[in-house]
């Protein structure tokens, strides 16, 4: 159980390094840009001729900063008075918003296009929004090589948040071409002037050893430093992989526990999960009983996995009465009350079964998947749908759809979903990954969806090319392995 936690935490990092290059401007707004203007001013013909005044009481409308009562509405009408008075910045926080989509509905292509105004204005936020968005093809097609640029560029003009996305992706190289010397000389010298991010990103990158040597007492280190700047997410993780490890389950419960209580509510739920696997000091029975208080704990700070490890608990019988109903009926309350994990997880358990007291019913997993489509978002349910025709696919002409169906959405693919489509058709992923191993060179037989011995060899070259030596030699048919194949391809 150890190894495989270890390396979905690994995966986990992965995913979290991608998502904080993500540009949330509610985070990156600056306080002189957030402070409201004086209501008296505000109102007077000297505020409403200013567009900086008016992106500056607009930002604090949005984000209810500085004594004012959020007004989202309120606060992009404003912005938009100062986009039209053709103030730069302005055109960055919108573009910046219309692109996450987080406090207004998400608009890729307007967002795109003032970010593209903002910078031909030498906005240098608007630098570091666009290179993030176009890293990953998030609002428009991806562009790695101008996403450089744009955030070099960023780097250049002394953009801190610029510096350490950069840095980091450098060094684990999940878009951009590896370059570790540079790349954490950009993580250094943030970490040298205080940002709390560069700290934060070098120490993951040193505790998994993503392109670095793993340094567990220098990643703590700079968890403690994030720490004390009020960022809890290193310590967390820190504290996550202590856990797992055993080796200290009274130091990885203090460590999460003061994640938790600066307000981060993953650290709850990785508790809870501890607990409920006797991973916490006492082990065993003591260890279990400490669940309900986690859990409480988690969900008052609102966070969703809690309620899919509650659900995991109904499954597997830990400290109640074992039931698969039960444990789906869980799964939906959640997934109806807009929890996202959880309806991800019902329709998953649905697909597959868990081989114990649910039976796979591709048809019932189908209809969860139309129900909760609008909580789980588009692209995460396009994914589903896919994993779901591969359950079903059950000739070489059906896997073919979905391969062909796969091709045609490449922003899609994440190493997430191709481990999930093994897991609902190994056929079907590997037909896939031959597809794309032939495009790629590697493999020169017809697909077929078995692992033969030219699939193997291909699966192997495909293997040694990806970052940071995963275990090839150990069996390139590992779930993991096959996913970062199918990701990197």
């Amino acid at each position: 159980m150890r190894r495989s936690h270890v390396a979905s935490f690994a995966t986990r990092l992965t995913v979290a390094a991608i998502l904080t290059g993500s540009v949330c401007f509610a985070a990156l707004a600056s306080a002189e840009q957030a402070a409201p203007a004086d209501p008296a001013t505000a109102s007077s013909p000297a505020t409403a001729s200013d567009p900086g005044a008016l992106r500056a009481e607009g930002l604090a409308l949005i984000y209810g900063q500085g004594g004012q009562t959020a007004d989202v509405a309120g606060g992009v009408a404003l912005l938009e008075r100062a986009v039209a008075a053709g103030d730069a910045r302005a055109r960055a926080e919108l573009g910046g918003m219309l692109v996450d989509g987080y406090y207004v509905p998400p608009d890729p292509a307007r967002g795109v296009a003032l970010l593209e105004e903002a910078v031909a204005q030498g906005d240098t936020r608007a630098m570091a929004a666009l290179g993030g968005a176009l890293l990953w093809g998030r609002a428009a097609p991806a562009d790695p090589v101008r996403a450089r640029a744009l955030l070099q560029q960023a780097v250049d003009a002394g953009d801190a948040g610029a510096r350490s996305l950069l840095g980091e992706q450098l060094v684990g190289g999940w878009v951009l071409p590896r370059d570790v010397p540079a790349g954490r000389a950009l993580l250094e010298a943030g970490v040298a002037a205080g940002e709390v991010k560069a700290e934060t990103a070098l120490s993951g990158l040193l505790l998994y050893g993503i392109g670095l040597d793993k340094d567990p007492a220098q990643a703590r280190a700079l968890a403690e430093a994030a720490a004390e700047r009020g960022s809890s997410k290193a310590l967390r993780q820190v504290g996550e992989m202590l856990m797992w490890g055993q080796s200290a389950p009274a130091e990885a419960e203090a460590l999460l526990t003061r994640a938790g209580e600066m307000g981060d509510g993953a650290a709850w739920a990785i508790l809870a999960e501890g607990a409920m696997y006797g991973y916490l000091e006492g082990g065993g029975a003591a260890s279990r009983a400490k669940f309900d208080g986690f859990a409480a704990k988690a969900r008052a700070a609102g966070n969703e996995r809690i309620e899919v490890l509650d659900a995991t608990r109904q499954m597997w019988g830990i400290n109640m009465v074992a039931s698969g109903p039960k444990t789906l009926e869980r799964l939906e309350t959640a997934a109806a009350a807009g929890n996202a994990l959880a309806a991800q997880n019902l329709v998953v358990l649905l697909r597959d079964g868990n081989q114990m007291n649910l039976w796979p019913d591709r048809d019932a997993a189908a209809a969860a998947l139309a129900r909760h489509a609008a909580v789980l978002g588009p692209d995460a349910s396009w994914r589903l749908e896919r994993t779901i025709e591969a359950a079903r696919a059950r000739q070489p002409a059906a896997w073919a759809a979905v391969a062909k169906a796969v091709a045609e959405r490449p922003d899609l693919a994440s190493k997430e979903f191709g481990q999930d489509l093994y897991k609902a058709n190994p056929n079907v992923a590997v037909y896939v990954l031959q597809r794309k191993l032939a495009d790629a060179g590697l493999y020169a037989g017809r697909p077929n969806g078995l692992a033969t011995h030219d699939t193997l060899r291909a699966l192997y070259k495909a293997c040694r090319k990806l970052p940071d030596d995963p275990a090839c030699g150990d069996s390139v048919m590992r779930p993991d392995i096959l996913g970062a194949i199918f990701a990197a391809q």
